[in-house]
């Protein structure tokens, strides 16, 4: 199969056989916003209700968040436009240490296209201070 270059125009990338852009991929990092949002849905029971404006004293907008800590797989999202979450197994185990993500995921129209090799776990973002009592206790089953 032959490679097709991408050619940059005034750092706008088309594609070379129909001409249409192609979009960048965006970086999301984990970060202490995302972790204090994970650990408010990890704590509650079911299903949480997040949308923009939420009392929540996060910085950003937690819908944001909660969507982006779906593409790290620490979340998983309710019926379409619900703005339903709850944690996954590996959501509270990134809480309690004991599963890391990619430092970096690359997005494109609301898909990961792209992981890094280097894995973080919540230890390593900074300035994030949990329960480890709570987390070691946690009753929930799966």
């Amino acid at each position: 199969m032959e490679q097709i270059s991408m050619e940059f125009e005034s750092e706008r990338m088309n594609c070379p056989c129909c001409g249409q852009k192609i979009r960048k991929l965006n970086p999301h990092r984990m970060c202490r916003s995302k972790v204090a949002l994970l650990e408010y849905i990890a704590k509650q029971d079911g299903w949480v209700k997040i949308s923009t404006g939420s009392r929540l004293q996060l910085v950003g907008d937690a819908a944001v968040l909660a969507l982006r800590l779906e593409w790290f797989g620490l979340v998983e999202h309710g019926p379409q436009r619900s703005g339903l979450y709850k944690a996954t197994e590996k959501g509270i185990n990134f809480l309690r240490g004991l599963h890391q993500v990619p430092r970096v995921i690359w997005c494109r129209d609301g898909k990961v296209i792209e992981r890094d090799s280097i894995m973080q776990s919540v230890h390593s973002v900074k300035k994030v201070v949990l329960d480890k009592n709570y987390w070691d206790n946690y009753p929930r089953e799966f």
